[in-house]
């Protein structure tokens, strides 16, 4: 474990913090449930000048919103988690601007209470702006990238920043901030532009999209969301049904019957043992049928080496 950042000056800068928490636990705020703790934790709505700090004195941070497609080493997470709690938002006649911390759910409704469409699919996505920006989040044949105009945030150097979207390299379930040249930047805000539209209509369409998911995916049940992401031209829970896979587990772990790209925990799963069930899955997969699965969910945290 790197020991270089954890200067007197460093944790005297840390113990300073409004809100601190030493050693805090992080399963309760992941939809999985699962994970060890934050070595040191804060909840803020202005992340930004600790990312800042963070970045200019070199302690390692994880950024933390709605706590969905992660998966928490058992270990814990070294240096500051941030929960980022930031939720305001404003509309600017076709333009959308909501911070990081705001619930795409929720943002989904405030557009069509405002009488703005082409954002409904964003009902079936759990998680945050500020997440669903660094993942190109999206469902039902809708994405963000589809009506992203510009993000706001901070740099990995430090220093404040909006991007046009052409910048941020959005392709499926990614971004330049996820695996690109902006990875270790903080979104702070999104614009977004839609279409006049039928509001009543649109929580009409958000209805039925909400009731299909109750149909068809374990959203009751505690999970990251979807494990892999599709591979071209095919479904990754057809692929992991068809290998006989459905109610596979490792531990607290299981497949679900319901959707075979989800993994639930049962209760009281460990981060190891959801990351041998996916090891398996992959393994499987290839075998049967050629194809390797890509994961969608992210491995956070203290990881054995190897």
């Amino acid at each position: 474990m790197a020991t270089s950042w954890r200067t007197p000056a460093n944790l005297g800068w840390l113990a300073r913090l409004p809100g601190l928490r030493r050693d805090h636990p992080l399963a309760r705020l992941t939809s999985f449930n699962i994970g060890g703790p934050a070595e040191y934790f804060v909840a803020t709505a202005a992340p930004a000048p600790l990312v800042r700090a963070c970045q200019e004195r070199g302690i390692p941070y994880l950024l933390l919103g709605a706590g969905t497609n992660l998966l928490v080493a058992d270990e814990g997470v070294e240096g500051l988690v941030i929960r980022c709690v930031n939720r305001e938002w404003r509309v600017e006649g076709r333009r959308v601007y909501a911070e990081a911390g705001l619930k795409l759910m929720r943002l989904a409704r405030i557009c069509a209470d405002h009488d703005l469409v082409g954002f409904e699919w964003a009902i079936g996505v759990p998680g945050t702006v500020g997440g669903a920006v660094y993942q190109n989040a999206g469902c039902w044949d809708g994405q963000l990238a589809d009506v992203l105009v510009e993000v706001e945030g901070v740099a990995p150097g430090g220093e404040p920043r909006a991007w046009p979207v052409a910048e941020l390299e959005l392709g499926y379930r990614t971004s330049a901030l996820r695996a690109g040249p902006l990875r270790g930047a903080l979104v702070t805000g999104a614009w977004i532009e839609l279409r006049p539209g039928d509001g009543a209509a649109a929580r009409r369409r958000m209805a039925h999209w909400t009731q299909q998911r109750v149909r068809t995916q374990p959203i009751r049940t505690r999970n990251c969301g979807s494990v892999f992401t599709n591979p071209p031209g095919d479904s990754a829970g057809r692929l992991i049904e068809a290998a006989g896979l459905k109610g596979a587990r490792e531990g607290s772990a299981e497949v679900s019957c319901q959707h075979a790209n989800f993994i639930v925990n049962l209760g009281g799963a460990r981060a190891a043992d959801v990351d041998r069930l996916i090891r398996r899955i992959r393994t499987t997969v290839r075998e049967r049928f050629g194809v390797t699965l890509e994961t969608e969910v992210e491995k956070v945290g203290r990881w054995p080496s190897g």
